[in-house]
């Protein structure tokens, strides 16, 4: 059976996984206060408008993420 798009998703997530590891070692937090849900929503627009890479379509991931647990609280 081929796992092409279970490999991809797993190698995706591991990239969001390691930048999240790394902000997290250098003391960055936040990412679950309702008071950033503004800041995440334009985060991801000004990215989305950028030059796309892998580097800001994991910022772009890990953005939704934070904003998709906070929305799981409403």
């Amino acid at each position: 059976m081929d796992n092409k798009l279970l490999d991809s998703a797993a190698k995706f997530n591991l990239a969001c996984l390691d930048k999240l590891s790394q902000k997290e070692k250098e003391g960055w937090g936040g990412w679950d206060w309702e008071s950033c849900k503004f800041s995440f929503e334009k985060r991801i627009k000004h990215d989305a408008k950028s030059k796309l890479t892998q580097k800001s379509l994991v910022n772009i991931a890990n953005y939704c993420m934070f904003l998709w647990n906070l929305k799981e609280r409403e």
